[in-house]
């Protein structure tokens, strides 16, 4: 595995060469010992990214209470939870590591080195389950937490691979429409941070956009292009690059943008240019990019009445991320506008109700940049 690092299946799910050694040989480890800690961890690594991630659901089963102090262990099954969309169990499972990530901080202090990273993982990780599932607060309490624990001295010393997650917040934040908020964040970040520089300004001509303030939306996106120059080009954010990530962002900035100026055609074509450079993005969990383009895409096809387009693009979402809420929710929508399958709109919505039991967050839409500006609140980031 680690000759051919996070790259043991193809993007359609299909396994490169080497990988079927990797699963025949773990397979026999767990054949003599089935609870093998690490075996059942590579296991999961190993099936994660393949079109059967259920293969390991035994394995991310056994791993739920078989090291119950060991954090990232007990984190591992939200890897196979997310693919096959059980995104509660997902949050269950970061949940419980947190609260060991914080038992063993009590015996020996804050972490070191790369271990930072891993606990900024488990956070990051519950934050991606809690938005899937429309928990505003969980996901921002998490998301904050996460980059508040972050050592700055780890930080400055490893910019060009963690500066990423200082970022997060700002995209969770759009995800929940969160537009008065995102304009209140300060701009205070140190100079090495320079990709969350950048992504601040995307974020800001998004909200901005959702507004209805296209010039403002503009004066955000050249800032945003201007400080995308100055992100090195070995900067990263897990498995992808920041180059391609703020591709990525660029292009779904001009496509929200270009859709609140009523150029919908150019706006459409420019969020399917984010899809394909989304789909292009390496495998990593959580994804380099935590809010799917389809959703925004959907979201601007039913808007204006193109319901069977807009069927088809959340189809394509459920592929690849099962039972996710937005677009269960816009499915069933778009199913009834359609008048059609009815009898599926209403198994679809019903699991909807299911993924969204502990939502805080209404939707009537698969985008909340296609829905009324939510007015800023004082909501506390408590748990729900």
């Amino acid at each position: 595995m680690d000759l051919r690092p996070w790259n043991q299946w193809t993007p359609e799910g299909q396994p490169n060469p080497g990988t079927d050694e990797i699963l025949a040989t773990l397979d026999r480890v767990l054949k003599l010992n089935p609870r093998h800690p690490f075996a059942n961890h590579l296991y999961i690594h190993a099936n994660e990214a393949s079109s059967h991630p259920e293969r390991a659901m035994t394995a991310a089963n056994r791993l739920r209470a078989l090291q119950p102090g060991v954090a990232h262990n007990v984190h591992m099954p939200s890897h196979i939870d997310i693919r096959w969309g059980r995104w509660h169990e997902a949050i269950d499972a970061n949940l419980k590591a947190i609260a060991a990530d914080q038992r063993y901080r009590k015996i020996t202090g804050p972490p070191v080195g790369f271990l930072n990273v891993y606990v900024a993982h488990n956070r990051h990780m519950l934050a991606y389950a809690a938005m899937m599932t429309g928990q505003r607060v969980l996901a921002m309490k998490h998301i904050r937490a996460m980059v508040a624990e972050m050592p700055s001295d780890f930080l400055k010393e490893n910019a060009t691979q963690a500066e990423g997650f200082v970022a997060m917040p700002l995209e969770v934040m759009v995800r929940f429409g969160m537009w008065n908020e995102i304009l209140a964040e300060p701009d205070n970040y140190p100079e090495y941070m320079a990709g969350t520089r950048a992504f601040h300004h995307a974020a800001r001509a998004i909200a901005y956009a959702a507004k209805g303030e296209t010039e403002n939306a503009r004066k955000e996106q050249a800032i945003f292009f201007e400080r995308s120059k100055l992100v090195p080009k070995d900067e990263a954010f897990g498995n992808n690059t920041q180059e391609a990530i703020l591709a990525l962002t660029a292009r779904m900035v001009e496509g929200e943008i270009l859709i609140r100026e009523d150029k919908l055609d150019a706006g459409v074509a420019e969020l399917r240019e984010a899809i394909k450079l989304e789909d292009a993005l390496n495998y990593d969990e959580p994804p380099g990019w935590l809010i799917p383009v389809r959703h925004s895409l959907g979201a601007t096809l039913m808007q204006n009445g193109r319901y069977a387009e807009a069927e088809q693009i959340y189809r394509e979402d459920l592929a690849r991320l099962p039972e996710n809420g937005w677009s269960l929710y816009g499915l069933a929508s778009s199913l009834r506008a359609q008048k059609k399958n009815l009898s599926e709109a209403a198994a679809t919505d019903a699991k909807f109700k299911r993924i969204w039991a502990s939502a805080d967050t209404k939707i009537t839409s698969s985008c909340l940049c296609q829905q009324e500006p939510r007015p800023a609140t004082a909501a506390t980031e408590e748990d729900p």
